[in-house]
């Protein structure tokens, strides 16, 4: 049975993420959006939801925001690659929407499907400023980036987004 958005924000809300999905609602966003879904074993993740879920308010704020922005814009148009940037090497294909608070960069890894019009949230990424993840990080992430081109892709579903969030309920 498919849970109503409402539901998940009213969830989300709960446990103080409603900036996750209440900052992605549609104003003039030329490009519409879906967070991937990870399977595994049977098992469904979001890791991008995932991810924001347990960074502190500011970042998940900052980050979504970013999104936000470049999405009524399109990637194309936007000129601030402090906050909003290509990739390089193997995830050439992403993007990254950009957040610093101190000493730690947060990020957001993104593909925009130009055919489709649309962002796909793949994953998120935290580290100390100066220091540089491991390529192994990079391959995965690409991996994962890759499977937003299956036919159906697995997107995520408002259940999925309640799972999550109620199982972080439950860690409570």
């Amino acid at each position: 049975m498919q849970l109503r958005l409402a539901c998940v924000l009213h969830i989300c809300h709960t446990i103080g993420a409603s900036s996750l999905i209440c900052s992605l609602a549609p104003r003039m966003a030329l490009w519409s959006i879906e967070w991937l879904v990870r399977i595994e074993g049977g098992e469904r993740d979001v890791p991008a939801f995932s991810f924001l879920l347990v960074q502190p308010a500011a970042v998940r704020i900052q980050l979504l925001a970013i999104v936000d922005a470049v999405r009524t814009t399109g990637p194309e148009r936007w000129k601030d690659t402090t906050s909003h940037d290509s990739m390089r090497g193997v995830c050439a294909q992403l993007h990254e929407a950009r957040d610093r608070h101190g000493q730690m960069l947060y990020r957001l890894y993104l593909r925009w499907q130009r055919k489709h019009r649309r962002v796909v949230i793949i994953d998120g990424g935290a580290k100390p400023n100066s220091t540089t993840l491991p390529d192994s990080f990079y391959d995965q992430l690409a991996a994962l980036a890759a499977t937003a081109e299956l036919d159906p892709p697995p997107f995520a579903t408002a259940d999925d987004f309640a799972r999550i969030s109620l199982d972080l309920l439950g860690d409570q």
